[in-house]
């Protein structure tokens, strides 16, 4: 399956500029100009509805939802691709406000919320905006990593296939490249320790870990992406003529990014066409 790229650090204090260093602060990075305009302009789809009634749709130019229902990709995954194995778990420290029953799942959605919400702020409205701890952790490592929020939940699709899922940070990496992030926040232990059996046919060759089945899923958004042949066209008109996929785990201690690796990104049409097959 090729080496994977990753990099592990332990990140720097959440507040890393004390009251006396503010006006030392860098400067934030400089992204290329209207890539966020771009890519909202541009999305194919949008999410529709809410609480059980909510799922991707295609969109009209006036941005209304059109279309029938599009089907997610983590569910088909769970039951086209990976196997039945439960993978290992590791119990995660959450601090004394996400106590009790589904306390992890509330910490994670609001995590969520605080990212998709700031990642389409600037980087000075960021600074001074109040975060949870692990919010704060997820934008210092997308910093460390040289990555420059553009915008977040950017939906792909593939409407033939009734396929929808939406990248959760959408960055820039110098003035060249656009990178689709996966996020997982609070996702500590050994992401790649095998539940013990590997994928389900023609994906064999890859053993089921929590890795591979984010590596899985980040495959098939970037494919979909991938097929915006307008947007690329656009994005390329404005130098960004690269786009890439990264994997990024953030818990409180530390924050580890896999590239997504070649052998996945071959794979990203083959896993769309598995999951969507009859």
């Amino acid at each position: 399956m090729g080496s994977r790229k990753k990099t592990r650090h332990t990140l720097i204090n959440p507040f890393p500029f004390p009251p006396f260093l503010w006006r030392a602060r860098p400067r934030a990075r400089r992204m290329v100009r209207g890539v966020r305009a771009l890519l909202a302009r541009t999305a194919p789809g949008k999410l529709s509805g809410s609480g059980k009634y909510k799922c991707y749709r295609a969109r009209t130019a006036s941005d209304r939802p059109t279309g029938p229902k599009l089907r997610g990709i983590t569910k088909l995954l769970a039951q086209r691709v990976f196997s039945s194995a439960t993978l290992p778990s590791t119990p995660v420290w959450r601090g004394g406000a996400w106590t009790g029953e589904g306390g992890g799942l509330r910490r994670g959605r609001a995590v969520d919320t605080q990212v998709s919400r700031l990642a389409n702020a600037s980087a000075a409205a960021r600074r001074d905006a109040k975060m949870l701890k692990l919010t704060r952790c997820a934008f210092n490592a997308l910093s460390y990593h040289h990555l420059t929020p553009v915008g977040s939940q950017r939906v792909v699709i593939d409407p033939e296939r009734r396929l929808g899922t939406a990248a959760d940070v959408v960055c820039t990496r110098g003035n060249h490249e656009l990178v689709l992030v996966e996020l997982k926040c609070g996702f500590s232990g050994s992401r790649a320790a095998s539940a013990g059996t590997t994928f389900q046919h023609p994906f064999q060759k890859a053993k089921d870990s929590a890795l591979h089945r984010h590596f899985a899923q980040l495959a098939v958004t970037l494919h979909l992406f991938e097929r915006e042949s307008d947007t690329r066209a656009q994005l390329a008109a404005k130098g960004i003529d690269g786009v890439s996929a990264v994997l990024l785990y953030v818990d409180d201690a530390a924050s580890e990014k896999f590239e997504l690796p070649p052998w996945w990104r071959k794979r990203g049409a083959s896993l769309a066409a598995r999951i969507s097959s009859r």
